[in-house]
């Protein structure tokens, strides 16, 4: 492990309050051995939540960027990373000395392509971030760390996550059209998966996650039903398709979600059909091997 590693650092904000600076304040006083920038991604905050960057003092390169409507603002990012690993996180987390090095472990070593670690969760309000569900798939995502053979994991935390530059381009990057950070993760992580590479959770790097309640709210962890809808059609067979699109019939806007299906099986179809035939494995792999409630 050389300390010349690039690597770089991706953070998506929306209205986080003061959620990123403590971000940055926690990273700022991490010993970190590694030579690693920073790139943030302003999603259209208005609650002035970036405005500390302009005179913010890092001993390491730190850029903000714009995201664009309709495009995965971590794809974005990774075209303007120069870093040979990224690590993405959202911008709620304290980071402990040597977390890094740590957490790209098993990256260097070849043992996993994907990786992200335990969490501490500290709220310091009562929080409403989304609906929790008891079964199904969504139960599963939820249920970070879904683990049932080994240290596998089927679904890396949106939290914090980490790939080499070359898996990320290889796997195809982030999937546009994701309105939820947490399910465009589970998306590159299902498809990762059944493409022949491995995730894994690094049980010896634990990060607290703090949550806070921000205003204006980001309601779009709350728009899961298009962002599931397209992960199934990306991946899943006929059957697990209608399981989930079951799942939108019980919400209290199932009203047009059939001509949802529709038009997103028009969008989807193309890079299902890339993805199929690259696979490794099927969906009924993955959902076995990790016990998915499908």
């Amino acid at each position: 492990m050389s300390i010349e590693t690039k690597v770089s650092i991706i953070i998506t904000v929306k209205n986080n309050g003061i959620d990123l600076f403590m971000t940055m304040e926690s990273l700022k006083v991490s010993y970190i051995g590694l030579a690693y920038e920073v790139i943030i991604v302003d999603e259209g905050s208005i609650d002035g939540c970036c405005d500390f960057l302009l005179n913010y003092k890092l001993n390491r390169p730190i850029r903000k960027i714009k995201g664009q409507a309709g495009k995965s603002s971590r794809n974005l990012a990774a075209s303007l990373a120069v870093g040979e690993y990224f690590v993405f996180c959202s911008p709620r987390l304290y980071f402990e000395d040597n977390w890094m090095e740590t957490l790209l472990e098993p990256l260097f070593q070849g043992t996993a392509e994907g990786v992200s670690p335990v969490f501490e969760i500290e709220e310091r309000v009562p929080s409403k971030l989304g609906k929790k569900y008891t079964e199904g798939i969504l139960h599963s995502i939820q249920s970070y760390p879904w683990t049932q053979n080994g240290d596998g994991l089927p679904w890396l935390s949106t939290e914090c996550f980490a790939v080499s530059r070359s898996t990320f381009q290889e796997c195809g990057g982030m999937e546009n059209g994701f309105k939820s950070k947490e399910l465009e993760t589970s998306e590159f992580s299902l498809r990762m998966w059944l493409l022949g590479a491995r995730c894994m959770l690094v049980q010896a790097v634990s990060l607290i996650q703090v949550l806070r309640i921000n205003f204006p709210y980001d309601d779009s962890v709350d728009k899961w039903e298009e962002d599931l809808l397209i992960l199934a059609q990306l991946h899943f067979n006929e059957q697990r398709i209608a399981a989930c699109e079951s799942l939108l019939s019980e919400t209290s806007c199932a009203a047009g979600k059939e001509d949802m299906a529709e038009d997103l099986d028009g969008d989807t179809s193309a890079s299902r059909e890339r993805y199929v035939f690259r696979r490794k494995h099927d969906d009924s792999w993955f959902v076995d091997r990790f016990d998915i409630p499908l």
